[in-house]
């Protein structure tokens, strides 16, 4: 529910949908991210991340750099534009978490955060073990 305030929020103040959002809300709390960085950390597939970035970059928010370690390497980060609106959108979404932790209790709070801990490691283990066990499809032979 929380994001879909914050993609109804983040639309018609900033023109950015959420997928947009998680990518400069990555690159705005630590960057640069190569592009396959990025995809993985914002949950969506190569060809999709190049899509939004490329966007972004047309639209003046990201900017492109040379990857130092890999000659053919990119490095993606927020341009002046983009650490703009990260610094209009974060506080707001700030504000908005607390909104909705604001009806819990203190102890209530820290058991949330267990949960979501210990939620996230085992999601983290299921990913690396359906990973390790995916058995690639082989076209059948003619």
């Amino acid at each position: 529910m929380s994001s879909k305030i914050a993609a109804l929020v983040n639309e018609k103040e900033f023109d950015i949908d959420s997928r947009e959002w998680r990518i400069i809300g990555l690159l705005g709390a630590g960057s640069p991210f190569s592009l396959q960085a990025l995809a993985r950390e914002v949950n969506v597939d190569k060809s999709q991340a190049s899509r939004i970035v490329s966007n972004l970059i047309q639209r003046g928010l990201l900017r492109r750099g040379a990857d130092e370690n890999d000659g053919r390497g990119i490095q993606l980060s927020l341009s002046a534009q983009g650490k703009a609106i990260y610094r209009k959108v974060f506080p707001k979404a700030v504000k908005r978490n607390e909104a909705m932790l604001s009806v819990l209790s203190e102890d209530d709070r820290k058991c949330l955060e267990r949960i979501l801990t210990q939620l996230t490691e085992r999601a983290g283990e299921l990913l690396h073990d359906a990973k390790r066990n995916a058995v690639k499809k082989v076209p059948p032979t003619k």
